[in-house]
């Protein structure tokens, strides 16, 4: 009986141990899949933050993206109005020249036909003076002529005038006034009229008894006015005194 009872308290020991074996590595198979599965939701965690914090980047980025399209369009029409803006200032600016360079040649054109209008009125004028000396009213014509030159001081026309108040003061017998109107005339290198002019001393120093200096101004109209109208008059002139 002892022997039997040994042999069953052997029999539940082993038993028993057995069974306090099966429950630690329950446990422990239990704490490892307690483990992994905390890993596991630690690394869902982590994955999660992750995606929410790409989320939250792609939605800030899109935003930025948003602002940077309304800003661009800001812009572009900002530019569309800078560009109409420069275009009217553009085509202002070209209406302005065109309307000031039509003023200035209308400008030009009216000081072209004043000054033709005035040349024209001072050659008449002239002209009306001097058909005074060829009519032998030449104390009118001194008088007409004195006063075409006070008030023409910078016309062409004052070498013409010069002459014919040498004419008309000659025919009065005024040498000495003749000869500075004939002068007048040469000190203005006016080829046309210095031949006449030349002529005209050669007359007054013959009408005085200068024989010489009548010469010597019809060989100076000769010479220097060999093509000259009264050239021809002028040699005459010298066959005759010789």
């Amino acid at each position: 009986m002892k022997r039997i009872a040994t042999l069953l308290l052997l029999a539940f020991s082993v038993q028993a141990h057995a069974g306090l074996f099966d429950d630690k590595e329950a446990r422990q198979q239990l704490n490892d899949l307690r483990n992994v599965q905390t890993q596991a939701q630690k690394k869902t965690d982590d994955r999660l933050m992750q995606l929410e914090a790409s989320n939250s980047r792609a939605i800030e980025l899109v935003g930025q993206l948003e602002k940077l399209r309304q800003e661009i369009a800001t812009l572009r029409g900002q530019n569309e109005v800078l560009q109409f803006n420069l275009d009217e200032a553009a085509k202002r600016q070209k209406d302005l020249y065109t309307d000031l360079d039509a003023r200035m040649r209308a400008m030009e054109l009216a000081k072209v036909e004043s000054k033709a209008a005035a040349v024209v009125s001072e050659q008449q004028q002239l002209d009306d003076i001097v058909q005074l000396t060829r009519s032998s009213k030449h104390k009118e014509a001194v008088v007409g002529l004195q006063k075409f030159i006070n008030e023409n001081s910078g016309s062409a026309q004052l070498p013409t005038a010069y002459y014919w108040m040498g004419v008309s003061q000659t025919a009065l017998k005024s040498y000495k006034g003749a000869q500075a109107s004939y002068q007048q005339v040469l000190a203005s290198n006016d080829e046309t009229r210095a031949p006449d002019a030349l002529f005209g001393l050669a007359i007054i120093a013959n009408a005085q008894g200068d024989k010489k200096s009548s010469r010597r101004f019809l060989l100076q109209l000769i010479e220097k006015y060999p093509q000259a109208e009264k050239a021809a008059a002028a040699k005459k002139a010298l066959l005759a005194t010789d």
